[in-house]
């Protein structure tokens, strides 16, 4: 087993900022000692073995307050999280998606689907952009891990366990330019490798990156699916431009930018996967994990409301007041008992085809959740939630800017043609998380991308 030896001071520090309590410490694995916020110590991290989900919530949770607190001044300056990835990857949060092998969880597999949806909820719900990131990273850490060679993963994943992250760069909807998204990115073949010209868009953890893992495809006149491969791309590479086009209503800590690749070389040694592996060979999708992001963000939306109107008598008194409120905690309840059903059928390794479709469906109600819950707040809480020092307003920026990467009503239209009896297919359609073929080229609606 791969482990990394990794210094912890400092996530114990920012843990004892906002409590005094030891208890507030991110927990030591197995019989580790506690440490103290004076002790320059390491702790084997990321993981000896798969953790118990209750463990990773525990560091997630001594984390979340510092990670809340910092959201407001990242969203008004424009600026990636570094000091929560530091703190995440101190934590082990890194390598959830890696294989047990290489010192990782094993999430994110069969099995293994439930306690990965479970920590991006709850990442999700302490500070939604942070959780969004780790969700790419994580999500291409397992992709390359699945889809490598053996001596590609030798090469790549213990470098990832000691903390290079990971980028996913599958759209190419560029900011500054109008029309459908159209999926071309093609790797040319030369002498010991290839030659990658393309722009992509939405290239979240870029700003933090080592590796870019570009959806692409290998030359031919097959669809575009059947040809798509892993460029797994070192940002330091000659021709590589990180774009500054980040301008963003919502979501703007993600720094999530344009990256052009002009020529640039791709050794044999980078591109991962067999053509079309994605589709034929990894029946995994990401809208679960979507789903989960979406339904920890209303849950954070939530538990201001009700701390606020709890602290105001003249509205906690109001029944009309509560029932909104009521219909809020009914709509979560809703949303999370069909994402953990979903996670639960994609443990047991149900049809993938229908897992999927309970996504989607998960994804519908989880997105409604998340855009309703903070813009019927404001109803609730009244002006005073217009204030910058309140987190409503930049809750539901976020929100409105997040639910855009899937748009819903392409999927729901999917769920009406599965009940006429037309049948659904993960990733042969707009249902899964994988391009569908739109005459030459593959419209990218339902996006490649972590």
């Amino acid at each position: 087993m791969c482990c990394v030896e990794l210094s912890t001071a400092s996530v114990l520090m920012t843990a004892q900022t906002w409590s005094g309590s030891p208890q507030s410490t991110i927990p030591a694995k197995g019989d580790l000692p506690m440490r103290t916020t004076t002790e320059e110590t390491s702790t084997t991290v990321p993981w000896r073995e798969s953790p118990e989900t209750t463990e990773v919530l525990a560091r997630v949770d001594a984390l979340g307050p510092v990670w809340r607190e910092r959201a407001r001044s990242l969203d008004e300056g424009v600026e990636f999280p570094h000091r929560n990835f530091t703190e995440a990857k101190a934590a082990g949060l890194h390598a959830l998606c890696l294989p047990t092998d290489y010192g990782g969880a094993g999430w994110w597999l069969p099995g293994r689907f439930s306690p990965w949806y479970k920590v991006l909820e709850r990442m999700a719900r302490w500070e939604t952009n942070t959780a969004q990131l780790l969700q790419v990273h994580n999500h291409a850490a397992g992709i390359i891990a699945f889809h490598s060679t053996p001596e590609q993963r030798d090469r790549f994943l213990p470098d990832i366990a000691d903390g290079a992250f990971c980028a996913s760069l599958g759209s190419e909807a560029h900011l500054y330019e109008n029309g459908a998204e159209i999926l071309e990115s093609e790797l040319t073949r030369v002498e010991g490798g290839y030659r990658l010209t393309a722009r992509k868009g939405f290239a979240s953890v870029a700003a933090a990156a080592k590796y870019l893992m570009v959806w692409c495809a290998v030359e031919g006149d097959t669809p575009y699916a059947s040809r798509m491969v892993f460029a797994v791309v070192e940002v330091g590479w000659e021709g590589v431009e990180l774009l500054d086009d980040w301008q963003m209503l919502g979501m703007r800590s993600t720094i999530s930018c344009g990256v052009k690749f002009d020529e640039v070389f791709v050794p044999d040694s980078h591109v991962v996967g067999t053509p079309g592996g994605w589709v034929t060979d990894d029946q995994r999708t990401f809208s679960c994990a979507y789903a989960a992001n979406h339904v920890g963000s209303a849950q954070g939306a939530f538990d201001f409301l009700t701390g606020y109107i709890g602290e105001r008598p003249d509205l906690a008194e109001s029944e009309a007041v509560r029932v909104k409120l009521g219909q809020m905690d009914a709509q979560l309840f809703a949303a999370r008992s069909c994402l953990y059903a979903t996670a639960a059928r994609l443990d047991r390794g149900d049809d993938p085809d229908e897992c999927e479709a309970d996504a989607v469906r998960t994804m519908h109600l989880a997105k409604d959740a998340v855009l309703t819950i903070p813009y019927q707040g404001f109803d609730l809480v009244g002006a005073r939630a217009c204030h910058e020092r309140y987190p409503l307003g930049q809750m539901m920026r976020d929100a409105r800017t997040f639910t855009l990467h899937f748009r819903d009503d392409l999927y729901v239209e999917r769920l009406a043609q599965l009940a006429l009896g037309k049948g659904f297919s993960a990733k042969g359609g707009r249902g899964g998380s994988t391009p569908f073929e739109g005459g030459t080229g593959a419209t990218a609606q339902a996006t490649a991308g972590a």
